[in-house]
């Protein structure tokens, strides 16, 4: 970010971006609950105080990250005009870039998700890509076998923590694999 003349101070961009980093990694390992905005201004090197410039409350911390990420849920929806594979193939990279320690932190801290305001946000950019996803008309049978296929991503995650020889690409190349086929009805 050095060299911008934009008249944004990177520095203090930096600083967010590092805080949401710092902050998912605490709340993937420890869950929201487990941890304190103390804690998060200790493992990035500030004080509170400068903490609190950025974000008021782990609430807006979560939220921010969870905005990060549906907003690359929404973009992939608005381009869906490549077609289902190429959706499938975009979330799979999105899945990747934004790595394990999203995938924990939603799965372990999942009911304060749901109750925080950008939880109706995520569940309904899902069903909008679920919707883009499935075919017209799809049967129950066909979203259930879209919502699978999505899950396949977040499973190879977690797999990764528990069978010790396994490759994290591998193991996202497989997702990817098993989506499409569950995806093209194989």
């Amino acid at each position: 970010m050095a060299g911008r003349d934009d008249g944004v101070d990177s520095r203090r961009t930096d600083t967010r971006e590092r805080a949401l980093r710092v902050a998912l990694g605490l709340f993937a390992r420890q869950g929201y609950a487990g941890t304190s905005l103390r804690e998060i201004a200790e493992q990035l090197g500030v004080t509170k105080a400068a903490l609190y410039f950025h974000f008021r409350s782990k609430e807006e911390i979560l939220t921010a990250i969870l905005r990060g990420y549906l907003d690359g849920v929404n973009a992939l929806v608005a381009d869906s005009g490549g077609g289902q594979e190429k959706v499938l193939r975009g979330y799979a990279e999105h899945q990747r870039r934004w790595g394990l320690d999203l995938v924990l932190t939603v799965r372990q801290n999942f009911s304060e998700i749901q109750e925080l305001p950008i939880g109706a946000e995520i569940r309904s950019g899902m069903r909008a890509l679920i919707d883009v996803l499935a075919p017209a008309g799809a049967d129950a049978a066909q979203r259930l076998r879209v919502r699978v296929a999505l899950s396949a991503f977040q499973t190879a995650a977690v797999t990764g923590l528990t069978e010790d020889a396994a490759d994290e690409d591998d193991l996202q190349e497989a997702a990817l694999a098993i989506a499409l086929d569950l995806l093209h009805g194989r």
